[in-house]
């Protein structure tokens, strides 16, 4: 699964996204290594971004 989490953090640090989503940040760095985000989470994570989940994981 592509993530484009890491290019969309635009330098900033696992713990700022993981502050401001409510994600933990070692689930975020799991996800950074390719693991498949659980749906919750990954809404949580795009609306700390103020992108939409498929900016983040586009689909196939």
């Amino acid at each position: 699964m592509e993530c484009r989490l890491k290019e969309l953090l635009d330098g900033r640090p696992i713990t700022w996204l993981a502050n401001k989503s409510g994600v933990h940040r070692n689930t975020i760095a799991s996800y950074l290594k390719g693991t498949a985000p659980q749906l919750d989470k990954a809404y949580s994570i795009a609306a700390a971004l103020n992108k939409s989940v498929y900016d983040i994981w586009p689909p196939n």
